[in-house]
């Protein structure tokens, strides 16, 4: 039963790492899209002053 219960939390464990790896990842992906559209507003704007 114990052996059973170390594997239940390791493979936990592994799940909830994953996890959060995924939302860092989302969150960085996300940053950049942002600043990419910011600097595309950017050209754009400066496109439309010339």
């Amino acid at each position: 039963m114990e052996e059973t219960l170390k594997w239940l939390w390791i493979g936990f464990s592994c799940a909830w790492v994953i996890h959060l790896l995924y939302v860092v990842s989302l969150g960085r992906r996300a940053k950049k899209l942002r600043d990419e559209l910011e600097s595309l507003k950017a050209m754009v704007e400066e496109r439309r002053g010339k």
